[in-house]
């Protein structure tokens, strides 16, 4: 796997109370690959992107 980022907020010192209650969502780009992915807190595959902004868009409706 290749670069990764989690559905958490970009600073750290944002409070946070619903992301605290169930853990992030996680953003995968896939290796040799342009296709980024968007997995659950049980690490399974919840879709596909081409772009990574697409991704975000999906992990932060999920999580809303």
């Amino acid at each position: 796997m290749g670069e990764s980022e989690s559905a958490m907020p970009a600073n750290p010192k944002d409070p946070a109370p619903a992301a605290a209650a169930k853990p992030a969502y996680t953003i995968i780009k896939q290796q040799h690959s342009r296709w980024w992915e968007a997995r659950d807190p049980e690490n399974e595959l919840v879709c596909l992107t081409v772009y990574r902004k697409g991704t975000r868009e999906v992990v932060r409706r999920l999580a809303a």
